[in-house]
């Protein structure tokens, strides 16, 4: 009985850690834009997503019940990577 507890519970630490790392991926590809580390946080946030993405495909198959988790840490890791929440006064305008 304990064994069981114990699979369930790394199976989510796991989606934490993969779903957390990919979000700070997409946070630091973010705040790197114009230093000279960009294309590295760049390639790295690429392998992330990757990642993230065959977690999410993965959970998905295996245990249907949980791939919302993976599903939106993608999801949130590609807006941190790509919105600029006004913060920056060189946006374009719409």
């Amino acid at each position: 009985m304990v064994a069981e507890g114990w699979l369930e519970t790394w199976a989510y630490v796991v989606l934490a850690i993969t779903v957390g790392s990919g979000v700070a991926a997409g946070l630091a590809t973010r705040l790197s834009i114009g230093t000279r580390l960009e294309g590295v946080w760049q390639y790295g946030f690429l392998g992330s997503m990757g990642i993230v993405g065959g977690t999410t495909v993965g959970v998905l198959i295996m245990a249907p019940e949980l791939w919302l988790g993976p599903a939106v840490g993608l999801a949130l890791m590609i807006l941190v990577a790509t919105c600029d929440f006004g913060a920056s006064r060189r946006a374009a305008a719409w």
